[in-house]
């Protein structure tokens, strides 16, 4: 199989890599030598953004999921570090959002976290090594007003990223 990564060459695939902080997350390791995929709902085909490898992952989908990973994989040889970083802000008062907004809000924020870990860490357990970086907030913390289901989702992803690394 041929890949893109040289000999030695980390590399790392940083879901919601198209803005804020997984853009910066990608392109910081990209100038720090990494070999780097990143993904976006909406990448075209063999897309290529600052010099990251953008490629479709829609975090709330199995089979997307499945797909991007195994694509990625494939192209890197190896994934050394996963950077969980899709998500969206939900705002507003609790009852003002509908039950289907916060599935919405959770299906992307934690379980997005979650379909990707799954579907990365045999890699990483194959390969004998790898690191997993999930992003959170510190409103998961320390919750304040008008923020409560975003709050919730980033609870969720500490509670989770804290388990893990027991």
């Amino acid at each position: 199989m041929v890949t893109l990564a040289q000999n030695g060459q980390k590399t790392a695939f940083v879901t919601g890599a198209s803005s804020g902080i997984g853009k910066a997350a990608a392109l910081a390791l990209a100038g720090a030598g990494y070999l780097v995929i990143g993904t976006s709902r909406k990448a075209a085909p063999r897309e290529v953004r600052a010099g990251i490898r953008m490629i479709a992952c829609d975090v709330t989908d199995d089979a997307s999921v499945a797909e991007a990973v195994a694509l990625a994989h494939a192209e890197l040889g190896h994934i050394d570090l996963l950077i969980n970083n899709a998500g969206f802000a939900l705002s507003g008062a609790a009852e003002e959002s509908s039950v289907e907004q916060v599935r919405s809000l959770f299906d992307t924020n934690f379980l997005g976290v979650v379909r990707v870990t799954n579907a990365v860490l045999p890699i990483m357990r194959a390969q004998g090594h790898g690191r997993i970086l999930n992003i959170g907030s510190v409103l998961g913390l320390i919750p304040g007003p008008y923020g409560a289901y975003y709050s919730a989702s980033k609870h969720a992803i500490e509670g989770y990223s804290e388990s893990l690394d027991h």
